[in-house]
């Protein structure tokens, strides 16, 4: 993950659109060696522990058998991960959530 002290993390989170066909995208950015707030620094604990289960699920990737379900790709820090939504959980989903929810930028 980011390194340098005044590097910027830059997570990127797009959920397909599924049977409906809406798609949802977003993106957080976070201060990765001097956290702003204590909030942050929690979603920077998230992002972590996101990025260790998004590992790990790719070494045991199975196909979905879920038709027209959602699928979700993530951005932690440059590293992608694709993940259909049945195995998106814990961390992964909490930070995946959480970014498509944050209010659009201009």
């Amino acid at each position: 993950m980011a390194e340098n002290r005044n590097e910027v993390l830059v997570i990127r989170v797009a959920r397909s659109g599924g049977v409906a066909g809406i798609s949802r995208t977003g993106i957080l950015e976070l201060h990765a060696q001097h956290p702003v707030h204590e909030q942050e620094a929690s979603w920077l604990r998230i992002a972590r522990d996101a990025l260790d289960e998004l590992r790990s699920l790719e070494e045991a990737k199975a196909p979905s058998l879920v038709r027209d379900a959602f699928t979700w790709s993530l951005s932690i820090d440059g590293e992608d991960h694709c993940v259909p939504d049945t195995l998106l959980t814990g961390p992964a989903r909490t930070l995946a959530e959480h970014v498509i929810a944050l209010p659009r930028r201009p």
